[in-house]
């Protein structure tokens, strides 16, 4: 048991396991956080991604979007979803569908959860399918995200949730668990601490500031916290595409820096 608590792993994301070279601690709850369109849910669709290129079954509960959108993101960073849905390396637990104002389609390879304001039923229904026999083990459970969890359920439960799925998945079960967390709501604020306390891992996203006060954003992530690894707790700058996440250099930075100079350099009458 003590070698298991021990194990370290990577996520695949090239960007992302270079700033923490041993890897991240198997029995830790992460949480990737940040404000809207930081990159939150690209960087847990990765690592989601990855877990199953390595032949190992993912857990995905969507809160933000119905199972089918979560598949066609994962689709657009390059994963075959035929392989993926008939190998069984995916199940998605479905807090969403409750909110559309007709009847429900339950899809194969999907849990719906009737009432997600009840951490409960989550709970019961992750705990189902990673008891499941007969399938590929269990790689990551990937939560998007816990904001949601707080509008719809109590703040209170919402936390209590987090810390029963850490005890539970990740310290006694050995499972990583990844989720997003949305900063900057004021209606949450005075939990940002309690989340940031209860989790393992804390990776925080941002638009790069100077970049940002001119108009132009650029995505980075810094990897704040790790409980039982090394890492580097410097600002990384990454863009997306179809073939996943990768390191904005130093040159690119200053081409675009450039031409934003150029641009407000510019004569507005040779426009």
């Amino acid at each position: 048991m003590l070698v298991k608590g021990r194990e370290l792993y990577k996520t695949g994301i090239f960007p992302l396991d270079a700033e923490a070279p041993d890897g991240f601690p198997t029995n830790a709850f992460g949480v990737i956080r940040g404000p809207g369109g930081g990159g939150k849910s690209v960087l847990l669709n990765e690592m989601a991604r990855h877990a199953m290129e390595s032949n190992k079954r993912v857990i995905y509960v969507c809160f933000e979007d119905t199972p089918v959108s979560v598949l066609q993101n994962l689709c657009y960073l390059g994963w075959d979803y035929r392989k993926m849905l008939k190998t069984g390396l995916i199940n998605l637990v479905d807090c969403f569908s409750n909110q559309i104002l007709r009847k429900t389609v339950i899809y194969e390879h999907t849990t719906l959860v009737r009432d997600p304001t009840e951490p409960d039923q989550i709970s019961d229904a992750i705990q189902g399918l990673i008891s499941n026999g007969g399938q590929p083990e269990v790689g990551g459970i990937f939560v998007d995200s816990i904001t949601e969890l707080f509008l719809q359920s109590h703040p209170f439960k919402a936390v209590n949730a987090v810390k029963a799925w850490r005890a539970t998945f990740c310290k006694d079960l050995y499972i990583p668990c990844w989720a997003t967390y949305h900063t900057g709501l004021q209606q949450f604020a005075a939990y940002d601490d309690m989340i940031t306390y209860s989790s393992d891992i804390i990776i925080d996203t941002r638009h790069e500031p100077v970049f940002e006060n001119a108009g132009v954003l650029i995505k980075q992530f810094r990897i704040t916290k790790v409980k039982g690894a090394g890492h580097n707790p410097m600002w990384v700058t990454f863009s997306v595409d179809q073939t996943g996440i990768r390191r904005v250099s130093l040159d690119e930075m200053k081409s675009i820096a450039r031409k934003i100079s150029k641009y407000e350099a510019a004569d507005p009458k040779e426009e």
